[in-house]
This record gives structure tokens, C-alpha cells and sequence, in this order.
């Protein structure tokens, strides 16, 4: 049996501008646990270290998390590599009240059964990490109302349709 081994395949008229090589590593994380997040301080929602082979590597962070809220609670998540909000991966046009997230959790519009509802927030943000060993996170917090939840519904009624979830977070590092 032959074997090939190389640190980089690089096409031929190398890697155009905004483009990355391939696929270096991947780490998950699963939440499975049920959280509440109150309206004190943005909280840990989930987080994952990754120990980068190469300093000029890129870090694909991918997520999906499911977010439950009562009729009137209203909550962000936000980005983070370690203490520092990644400010690229949200909105920057927020004044006022107004709050630049990575993602709203908010009511869909009509009708009183919100408490009922889950919702899956999920995306895709390439990032440059500060260092060779980035710890990401993302944080949430609920900006108006009582609570927001992770992997539940507001209601807690033992039900079949009181479901739980679980929440994802991969970190791919991409050679860069």
C-alpha cells in the first residue's frame, strides 16, 4: 500500500485573493443541557478551544443553536474569541437601544404561543484568530423581558410537546 503525505497542496497558480486552502482539523462541541439566561450579564452559551497547526490559518466557526422564549422576552447572542466580542460576525449600524448581535431571539410575529416555540439560530462566520489556541464562545442574553432559554421552551408543563434539543458548535481551521 503507497502513501502520500504533504503539509500543503496549493493549486497550481496559487489560492486567489479571499480564498482558503484546505481543511487542517475539526472540533466539535455539543450543549445538550437545558439552560435559562436572565437579564444580569451575557452568558456562556457554549464554547470550544481549538489548537491551530499553523499561525496563518483561518478558523471556520459554525453554529447552531436552539433558543426558546416567553411572549414578551427578548434576547442576543454574540460572538466571542475568548473575552473579545468578534465585532465582524454581527450588525454595526445599532444606535439608541438598539444592540448590534450576532443573532435575535425574538417572537415570530402573530399569536400567543411563543412559550410553545423553538427556534434554531445558526450560521457561518471565517475568522481570524488572535492567537494559536482560540477559545470561541458565543454568549447570550436576555434584553427585555424575564429569560430566554437554550435547548427548551419557556414552557416546562411535562408535555410531548415540550421539547428538548441539543446546540452545535465546530471549529474548522482552514489553511490560510
Amino acid at each position: 500500500m503507497s502513501e502520500l503525505r504533504t503539509n500543503r497542496i496549493v493549486p497550481r497558480d496559487g489560492l486567489s485573493s479571499g480564498t482558503f486552502g484546505g481543511i487542517i482539523q475539526v472540533v466539535q462541541t455539543v450543549k445538550q443541557a437545558e439552560q435559562t439566561i436572565g437579564t444580569s450579564t451575557e452568558d456562556d452559551v457554549i464554547s470550544a478551544t481549538i489548537n491551530l497547526k499553523h499561525a496563518s490559518s483561518k478558523v471556520m466557526i459554525c453554529w447552531s443553536i436552539a433558543v426558546g422564549r416567553g411572549a414578551d422576552d427578548y434576547g442576543t447572542l454574540k460572538l466571542f474569541e475568548g473575552s473579545s466580542e468578534i465585532s465582524g460576525a454581527q450588525g454595526n449600524t445599532a444606535s439608541g437601544n438598539r444592540i448590534n448581535a450576532l443573532g435575535a431571539i425574538s417572537n415570530r410575529g402573530g399569536g400567543n404561543d411563543d412559550q410553545f416555540f423553538l427556534n434554531v439560530l445558526s450560521g457561518t462566520y471565517i475568522h481570524t484568530p488572535s492567537s494559536t489556541s482560540p477559545t470561541i464562545k458565543i454568549k447570550g442574553k436576555c434584553v427585555y423581558g424575564s429569560n430566554v432559554y437554550i435547548n427548551r421552551t419557556d414552557s416546562d408543563q411535562d408535555q410531548p410537546y415540550n421539547i428538548r434539543t441539543a446546540s452545535f458548535l465546530h471549529l474548522y481551521e482552514l489553511a490560510g
